[in-house]
């Protein structure tokens, strides 16, 4: 999974959307990833139990709605 970050204005949004899709996640659990893609995509995966594509095809249909932000170094 790319290592990219949510901007701070589409963290909100994005944030609402992966917790109506996986709902075991919780809000703070969400808020201790950053908004960095890498870290959400384990989260789910951890949490939820899923198999690698099935949560990088929704994080990617999430993604291009709310389009990260490439990570600066």
């Amino acid at each position: 999974m790319m290592n990219t970050q949510i901007s701070k204005e589409k963290w909100p949004l994005l944030k609402a959307e992966l917790q109506k899709t996986w709902e075991d996640i919780s809000s703070e659990e969400l808020e201790m990833t950053h908004g960095s893609i890498k870290s959400i995509y384990g989260l789910v995966q951890q949490k939820c139990g899923l198999h690698e594509e099935e949560v990088k095809g929704v994080l990617t249909s999430l993604l291009k709605k709310y389009g990260p932000d490439k990570k600066k170094h």
